[in-house]
């Protein structure tokens, strides 16, 4: 197969600027409670009931890339959320008096509340090379790596201070850490307009931050069929797989972490030299391997990337 000009990689400009906003829309969690806080602010026992959470989330990705040469290049990536938290106290099998309700109002407040969070997540300094011509004439093999840097707001450990009937937030805008992470991408166009594209990304702290909260390591898995039928247009879907594994605080497992999903994602990029950018991301399965994590929604991207 000769060189199809829907699939030319050739840099033409040595700054890319890429911006990126990701909308989630109130994925679901929660758990079963059996202790309430008093109006004296101690924590008591009382009937179990449940923390119903959703959380909902803007999330901003600004990418700025420098291509040295040909094949070497580096990335800054500036993510910036703003998360939107909503909570209520439910009695599925037990009607509550008014200070069992009371009880369990204050003793829900001091964990999740409904209110807006926003800030940067730990900004990601990236090298990248790419190797053309790996197993086909016309194939290419990026491989990244970097550190995100800990930039992001941290949070102390959330259930010391629950125990102890103090305010606290489980969310978090980042690790603490210096975080190493990897990606891995092969692309092969296989007949006219097509190709195939696999993706690895995977990032692991090695070290508890100022807290001592070690952060979960998560490693995604993209599957992707790219179709260019003109050189304004691009169709994509990819099938995604994600696992994050557990948090730990002082050792012991947090189960607000820990997730394995699979989703579908179907996209489109529109452009020549600047480049507008959809998709729509689908989850198919989702199992938490604590029961305590969020189970996520329809997300939705739409982006550009602008040679300058």
């Amino acid at each position: 197969m000769g060189t199809d000009r829907a699939f030319v990689t050739g840099e033409t400009k040595r700054f890319q600027l890429d911006f990126n906003i990701m909308r989630g829309f109130k994925a679901d969690g929660g758990h079963g409670e059996t202790k309430g806080l008093s109006h004296t602010g101690q924590v008591i026992q009382i009937p179990k009931h449940r923390h119903h959470v959703s959380l909902s989330f803007f999330h901003f990705n600004t990418r700025l890339r420098y291509q040295l040469s040909p094949k070497l290049g580096i990335s800054l990536v500036v993510p910036y959320t703003i998360k939107e938290q909503m909570a209520s106290v439910e009695w599925p099998d037990h009607q509550p008096t008014p200070d069992e309700r009371d009880a369990s109002r204050r003793n829900g407040y001091i964990h999740h509340r409904d209110e807006t969070y926003q800030g940067f997540e730990d900004p990601k300094l990236s090298v990248f090379y790419k190797f053309r011509g790996v197993l086909k004439a016309n194939d290419m093999l990026t491989f990244s790596g970097g550190l995100s840097v800990p930039i992001g707001q941290i949070e102390p450990d959330p259930y010391k201070l629950g125990d102890d009937g103090q305010k606290h937030l489980h969310i978090q805008f980042g690790t603490g850490t210096l975080t190493p992470g990897v990606e891995i991408r092969y692309w092969v166009p296989i007949a006219k307009s097509i190709a195939l594209q696999t993706t690895l990304v995977t990032r692991r702290p090695f070290y508890e931050n100022e807290h001592e909260f070690l952060a979960p390591a998560d490693t995604s898995f993209f599957l992707s069929a790219v179709y260019e039928p003109t050189q304004i247009l691009r169709l994509r879907s990819s099938w995604m797989f994600l696992r994050q594994g557990s948090g730990y605080w002082s050792g012991e497992k947090d189960i607000n972490t820990g997730l394995r999903m699979r989703a579908l994602i179907l996209g489109a990029n529109i452009g020549r030299h600047t480049r507008l950018n959809t998709s729509l991301i689908v989850p198919i399965r989702q199992r938490m391997l604590d029961g305590d994590a969020f189970e996520h929604g329809v997300l939705l991207s739409i982006g550009m990337s602008q040679p300058l």
